[in-house]
């Protein structure tokens, strides 16, 4: 699963722990080197509409535990992909609910699947056209250089490699140019095998 991250701000309603919130915003580069084209997350809302879903709301992309409320409504609009949530009585979404109102937290990051996209190879910008929306996070830094490579690990340690384009933006996270990271992806080629755990264990990336 990809992830947007960027500061998007939101909005504490009263004191029933409702909020407003951009989810992701349209029209910008993200760190990743993603843009989100308008009418990028229509098709995204209409398959939740249908199964009656909405995406997850969850803190830093923790899948493994529970939600910290639920979101109610989302559109997209003229900034980005708006969401009206509640947080839940929880601990977790009562210090949420705390943060949000002291202005203490004011990003958020978007987990989602690409559905189409289209790469600037000249740029290396990669124009998202339609993306299926799975979650949004509560995340305490909109620019958080770790999540792609922490996503790589969770995905090896699955027996799953990254893909060309995830290769290549964890190349540029780690400090490589544009130019350097495409080259070296250009010749990547993820094989669709098991990993050994064990044989990992020697690695400092994975302790």
């Amino acid at each position: 699963m990809n992830k947007i991250i960027m500061e998007c701000q939101w909005k504490a309603v009263g004191d029933e722990m409702s909020f407003t919130a951009y989810g992701n915003v349209k029209n910008v580069e993200d760190l990743a080197g993603d843009i989100a084209l308008d009418g990028c997350y229509a098709k995204s809302i209409e398959m939740h509409k249908e199964r009656g879903t909405t995406p997850k709301l969850l803190w830093g992309h923790d899948y493994y535990l529970p939600p910290v409320g639920k979101i109610r409504h989302m559109e997209e609009d003229s900034k980005g992909f708006l969401i009206d949530g509640k947080l839940s009585k929880t601990e977790r979404g009562k210090e949420l609910h705390i943060l949000g109102k002291d202005e203490a937290i004011d990003s958020f990051s978007m987990g989602y699947n690409v559905l189409d996209e289209k790469m600037d190879r000249e740029t290396g910008i990669n124009y998202l056209k339609s993306v299926h929306i799975r979650e949004v996070s509560f995340v305490n830094f909109a620019c958080n250089e770790d999540s792609l490579l922490q996503s790589m690990k969770s995905q090896i340690l699955d027996g799953k490699m990254p893909t060309v384009r995830e290769f290549e933006n964890i190349l540029r996270n780690v400090g490589f140019s544009r130019k350097q990271a495409m080259f070296m992806a250009a010749s990547y080629k993820p094989k669709k095998q098991s990993v050994e755990l064990a044989a990992l264990k020697d690695y400092a990336l994975f302790k």
